[in-house]
């Protein structure tokens, strides 16, 4: 609990970590039915292809940073000699930044679905999604800056970007589900079934790699 404080307390007080991400997100989201001149029938049937994206680079966004400056200052290090379980630790850092920027981002995603295609059904589903959807990302790109601490961040897209791509095939189907009016509780328990997976198996991975570049 202490340490969710910790974490918590630096990320709030680092406003260009949480609040930059955010403020792309709303960027994206406002201009995209101002820079475009077609119908609203394809507005709306376009709209959630561009939330995908808009999310998976907002996230990319978010976890450019989230151990390097740990890992500079020697926070890290002391994390992995003071806790038992860097793994642990790892995964409370991820969820602080979900709770941050990954649960506002779900709500905004939802506010602009009503606002756009003025569907309240299309904005309570995209809650779930959205919420599930940023973990997700979140874990992976935690795991592309792990791997490129020292090396820069291009080689960690490199590698995460493949691991992403089964998941925005998933979120194609889901566009496919909502816009023919089929039921996507299917999809929805698949990305539970993924999150479950990456939250169990990431941070022991992130872990493993921290402590080499540490060694």
């Amino acid at each position: 609990m202490k340490l969710l404080k910790f974490e918590l307390l630096k990320l709030r007080k680092k406003s260009r970590g949480w609040l930059g991400p955010i403020l792309v997100f709303v960027l994206i989201m406002t201009a995209f039915p101002l820079t475009v001149e077609i119908l609203n029938k394809d507005i709306d049937q376009s709209f959630l292809s561009v939330l995908w994206i808009a999310t998976l680079l907002v996230m990319m966004l978010a976890t450019e940073d989230i151990f390097l400056e740990d890992f500079n200052d020697g926070t890290l290090e002391q994390m992995a000699i003071k806790h038992n379980s860097l793994s642990g630790v790892i995964t409370i850092k991820i969820f602080v930044y979900w709770l941050l920027i990954g649960l506002p981002i779900s709500l905004l995603g939802a506010l602009y679905g009503f606002g756009i295609t003025s569907s309240a059904d299309l904005a309570i589903q995209l809650i779930p999604i959205l919420m599930i959807t940023t973990y997700i990302f979140l874990n992976v790109f935690s795991f592309g800056n792990a791997l490129s601490l020292t090396k820069g961040s291009i080689l960690g897209i490199l590698i995460t970007m493949p691991l992403v791509l089964p998941l925005l095939v998933v979120l194609g189907k889901v566009v496919i589900a909502i816009n023919l009016g089929m039921n996507f509780l299917g999809f929805l328990f698949l990305l539970l079934g993924i999150l479950s997976i990456i939250i169990l198996v990431l941070p022991i991975i992130i872990s493993f790699v921290i402590k080499a570049h540490l060694e």
